[in-house]
């Protein structure tokens, strides 16, 4: 097996690759249930992201070149993945003892636009995703 190309022994992995990020997709909560403000949910989104990135890796491998049709997506889940971690650390900042009202306040607001960015994001993902859109959308 060493001596086969490494794009035929690669092939059975990429192509797992790719399922594990289809599977992921269509795992992913639909907008209409989705909490803006429910951060759990981040979790199978940045999931999302790095099977993506994983898949995209596979395919330049394989294939010789990036998928061009995954860069928006992509990097709509990399926007997704900047935004919830501002959102958390502003969080975070906010629970800080002894902190000013108004610097809490600035804080909360602050979280609040975040966690709208984490929701354009989603909404990005969803309409630049190029397979299964049906999974993606549905209720």
């Amino acid at each position: 097996a060493a001596a086969a190309p490494a794009e035929e022994m690669l092939h059975g992995p990429a192509d797992r690759a790719e399922q594990h990020l289809l599977g992921a997709v269509a795992a992913l909560p639909s907008g209409r249930a989705a909490e803006p403000y429910n951060e759990a949910q981040d979790a199978p989104w940045h999931r999302t992201r790095l099977l993506l990135r994983l898949h995209r890796y596979a395919h330049e491998v394989v294939r010789g070149d990036s998928d061009p049709v995954l860069a928006a997506p992509g990097r709509a889940l990399d926007l997704h993945r900047d935004a919830s971690e501002a959102a958390a650390a502003a969080a975070s900042a906010a629970r800080t003892p002894r902190i000013a009202p108004a610097t809490a306040y600035a804080l909360g607001v602050l979280h609040a636009d975040q966690r709208h960015e984490v929701e354009a994001a989603r909404g990005v993902f969803r309409a630049s995703w190029p397979y299964a859109t049906a999974a993606v959308s549905a209720p």
